[in-house]
């Protein structure tokens, strides 16, 4: 079975942790390929640690400069949100 790529916006919220518990019980199939939160910068680090997303958006605020996972590139703004829905590698979005 492939493994299904999966796009969580607000992951920081309840219904995004949430998400990622059930991911994280599924490695072979799902795979976390973006990420969003609106402000909480420190919770959505903590999480591309931990999934290592090819992208993760911050909508309303700045993620510290030296942020980041290799492999995972970090957008702001909530125009990147976009991107996110657009991205070729993610076949389920769950908002």
């Amino acid at each position: 079975m492939e493994t299904q790529g999966i796009a969580v916006l607000g992951s920081t919220g309840s219904i995004g942790k949430t998400t990622l518990d059930v991911v994280s019980n599924f490695p072979e199939r799902f795979r976390v390929v973006a990420l969003s939160a609106n402000r909480n910068a420190d919770t959505l680090l903590e999480q591309v640690e931990r999934f290592s997303p090819e992208l993760a958006v911050l909508a309303d605020g700045e993620v510290p400069e030296a942020a980041g996972v290799a492999g995972t590139r970090i957008a702001q703004g909530a125009d990147a949100i976009l991107e996110i829905a657009a991205h070729p590698g993610v076949d389920i979005v769950v908002n």
